[in-house]
């Protein structure tokens, strides 16, 4: 244990179990299901590669989900795999997660979560006359971000009853959608066609690795809960229920929602539908099959709801990282400040909010902007990332990032589990993990396997995840050099 977490320096626990499956479920259920799997029949052009890959990544999740509930439970402190890495590989490791979560990962997922805030609630209320379409929702996402993080740093109680009653109304939103064919009798059977490809090779294989990018930033947030083991009563009960019950209930609607696309429209319909429009996204072509234009301003209801949840989502859990990071002496003191009336880390909560906010404006003007030109002047290989930045929409661009720099740590946070049980085994483990060693091996193995397949379907993103990961080194360096000695 640091010496900074012996002092009275604590998050208050005040959050319950309910409280802990919503963080899970809610953090999860975001846009995701709502527009990745048009991105998933496009590379899996089959319905049981389809249903393979929704299965194989949520049994992904559940196989980090299993290992991660022995970890939280064994070390029940603010920060989650912050603390896991640094107690297994050391304080430069540890810092590189949490820069990584600030600058990619967390504030990515913001970004990524509040754009689709935007393009949805776009389609319910248009920008006022003279007001582009990129700027509206641009206002729309940041106004968005300014509401989950005024929550949260008004109290952690009241963030979490958010979570709890937004969950309650994205869940019973998703059973309606999965029941709406059998009550409207619309379900045909016959269009669950082709079942399988003509031939299982090396084209099959990697159509589902590319497919599983998508598939896990749908499912990504499972983590979530892990980063208030220190708020939450009972830590070493109530973090391995929260993993483990949320993520039997996840991979059961996710599937179960992705067969009810698939009954209602064609296969060919849903792959047309990549990189359309919020409009034209395969919930709003489902919707609007079903219900017709109403279907559309439904399906935009919907998912504005869920995105929102998942935005205070991230802004529940991730400062917690920044915070153990400032209370460990290696980020600055003022971020590890627990506001004296509200109780809540504040400073780390405006802190990774103002980067994502700075992201999704970056974003933004890089589409609204000329694209530049062979002849600007600007050398190649940066002229090709700032063209991709300008054609890419910003929740296209981002879950890549995220996914690539989420997968990368919580390989390691996973990997923990091995060093841990030789390093410290007379630490209590409330919790062990089902089917160790295995479990945690698989989820390495299979992250090695996306990483790979990442860096190559996705060079340009890979690398800019990595070199801003690296960019940590030096401030990390910085920060051990100006922190006072322990005496």
């Amino acid at each position: 244990m640091s010496v900074a977490e012996t002092d009275s320096k604590k998050l208050p626990k005040v959050l319950g179990p309910w409280t802990a499956l919503c963080v899970v479920v809610g953090g999860v259920i975001g846009s995701g299901i709502f527009m990745v799997p048009a991105k998933v029949a496009n590379y899996v052009p089959n319905i049981g590669g389809i249903a393979i890959c929704w299965i194989v990544g949520g049994l992904f999740s559940a196989a980090g989900a299993l290992t991660m509930a022995e970890l939280g439970a064994m070390l029940p402190r603010a920060g989650g795999p912050y603390v896991y890495i640094r107690e297994a590989y050391g304080s430069m490791a540890a810092f590189l997660f949490g820069w990584a979560e600030l600058l990619v990962v967390r504030a990515g997922s913001i970004g990524t979560l509040s754009a689709a805030f935007a393009v949805y609630f776009s389609q319910i209320v248009k920008p006022p006359l003279g007001v582009s379409l990129e700027l509206w929702q641009l206002g729309m996402a940041v106004l968005a971000i300014f509401a989950v993080t005024t929550i949260n740093i008004l109290g952690t109680t009241w963030a979490g009853k958010v979570q709890v009653v937004g969950t309650g109304i994205k869940v019973g939103a998703l059973l309606v959608l999965i029941a709406l064919p059998i009550g409207l009798n619309r379900v045909d059977t016959r269009l669950l066609t082709p079942m399988w490809p003509t031939e299982f090779g090396l084209d099959f294989a990697r159509g589902i690795l590319a497919a599983m990018v998508g598939i896990l930033w749908a499912y990504d947030g499972w983590i979530n809960v892990t980063p208030l083991a220190e708020e939450i009563r009972d830590p070493g009960r109530n973090v391995p229920r929260a993993l483990i019950g949320g993520m039997v209930i996840l991979i059961t609607l996710y599937l179960t929602m992705t067969f009810a696309y698939h009954v209602v429209l064609p296969l060919d319909e849903i792959r047309s539908l990549v990189g359309q429009p919020a409009a034209k996204a395969v919930a709003a072509d489902y919707c609007r099959t079903l219900l017709g234009p109403w279907g559309v301003i439904a399906i935009s209801s919907v998912v504005m709801i869920s995105t929102f949840i998942s935005l205070n989502g991230n802004a529940l859990t991730g400062p917690r990282s920044y915070f153990a990071m400032a209370r460990d002496g290696v980020f600055p003191a003022k971020i590890a400040e627990i506001h004296p009336r509200f109780r809540t880390p504040a400073n780390a909560i405006l802190l990774q909010s103002g980067w994502a906010v700075v992201l999704t404006v970056l974003g933004t003007m890089l589409i609204v902007l000329p694209e530049i030109s062979p002849t600007s002047g600007v050398p190649g290989p940066i002229r090709k990332i700032l063209v991709q930045l300008h054609r890419e929409p910003l929740y296209d661009l981002l879950y890549t990032y995220v996914i690539f720099g989420a997968t990368l740590f919580y390989m390691l946070a996973i990997g923990s589990v091995f060093v841990l049980r030789v390093t410290k085994p007379d630490l209590n483990r409330p919790y062990l993990t089902w089917g160790y060693p295995w479990t945690p091996l698989i989820y390495i193995i299979a992250s090695f396997l996306l990483l790979g397949n990442t860096l190559y379907e996705k060079p340009v993103e890979s690398a800019g995840g990595l070199a801003l990961i690296a960019l940590g080194v030096p401030v990390y360096l910085i920060f051990q050099r100006s922190r006072p000695a322990v005496t």
